[in-house]
């Protein structure tokens, strides 16, 4: 009986509807990763801009072509590495108009 087939439940391929940009769900690490970004660089909170960072890194990492929205993750990837810029660019003991980064 290895041999034996069912034609009746053969059925042909079709491949899947295309995906209208308005259809795509929301892609939640790039929204955390803006949100936290911008607390970071609003609060001046380091952990929001690590979580901004890395938040970023896991929506690049999972991000379909069908999905890609480059505004998106621009806004998100600025936001993340603003916010540790502003962060861990702080002014020195030089002076006060003078700020180095280290």
């Amino acid at each position: 009986h290895s041999g034996v087939r069912r034609p009746d439940l053969i059925k042909p391929y079709m491949p899947p509807p295309a995906v209208h940009q308005d259809d795509i769900p929301p892609d939640y690490p790039a929204l955390v990763s803006l949100l936290s970004g911008l607390c970071g660089l609003l609060l001046k909170n380091k952990i929001a801009s690590w979580i901004g960072v890395f938040a970023c890194a896991a929506s690049l990492a999972r991000i379909k072509k069908s999905e890609l929205d480059l505004k998106q993750i621009t806004a998100a990837a600025t936001f993340a590495i603003m916010g540790l810029v502003m962060n861990y660019g702080q002014y020195g003991r030089r002076g006060q108009n003078e700020a180095y980064f280290g």
